[in-house]
């Protein structure tokens, strides 16, 4: 395997473990045991290691090398904000450029919209969640605007991170279903932009809202106090 393709292996699944909750926020990253864990060189864990810096969720600190990084209100803004202002972007291009989303993508988006309801019914929240991050990469890809699309696929990395470190509980599934998920998959197939805008903006804030009453309950190590029993 070359280098580069060995650094992108290896970051992706430092990556998935961090995301999953295999490596906790303040776990040292020690280079010699990725290498044996990954069958990879110590070149590429170190570049995966820095992409990892760049993307948030590794520190590179001095005499200590590589710590997972905790979840902060400055994470939470900044990824969310991003997100929300993409999302408008391709919400606009949809309906002003493009003149509406085409029969194929609706298609996509009317069964995952679907897809929304019927999950809201299950016991557990985790079909739900994985839905509705596809339902919002679905919107911003029917775009085909390469840089918007993956801009905002690099960050569902982050949301996933955020999700499983604060131990978000999602309480109202099917109002939240049919007022951010529903309403806004009618809003795009009516070409409604300033409706779609609205919902797009206030499913986000409720986000926000939700993940930062969340953090005031995370400990020093960054895990939410919930998580932890």
């Amino acid at each position: 395997m070359r280098t580069l393709e060995s650094s992108e292996f290896a970051s992706e699944q430092i990556r998935n473990a961090i995301i999953s909750g295999e490596f906790q926020p303040g776990d040292r990253l020690v280079e010699q045991q990725l290498t044996e864990m990954l069958d990879v060189s110590r070149h590429p864990i170190r570049e995966a290691l820095r992409v990892l810096a760049r993307e948030g969720f590794v520190e590179l600190r001095r005499n200590r090398g590589a710590i997972v990084s905790a979840v902060d209100a400055a994470d939470v803004l900044e990824v969310y904000k991003i997100r929300m202002a993409l999302g408008k972007i391709a919400l606009t291009y949809l309906i002003e450029e493009l003149g509406g989303m085409d029969a194929r993508n609706l298609r996509v988006l009317e069964k995952l919209s679907q897809n929304a309801t019927r999950f809201a019914q299950m016991e557990k929240q985790e079909e739900t969640i994985q839905n509705d991050l596809k339902f919002q990469q679905a919107i911003i890809d029917a775009t085909g605007l390469q840089r918007t699309i993956r801009c905002f696929s690099e960050l569902t990395g982050d949301v996933r991170r955020f999700n499983c470190l604060l131990g978000a509980v999602y309480t109202d599934r099917s109002t939240d279903a049919e007022r951010y998920v529903v309403a806004l998959y009618h809003a795009i197939r009516d070409r409604d932009l300033a409706a779609a805008q609205r919902i797009w903006q206030a499913k986000f804030d409720k986000a926000v809202e939700r993940y930062l009453a969340l953090i005031k309950d995370v400990g020093s190590d960054g895990i939410a106090t919930d998580a932890k029993r």
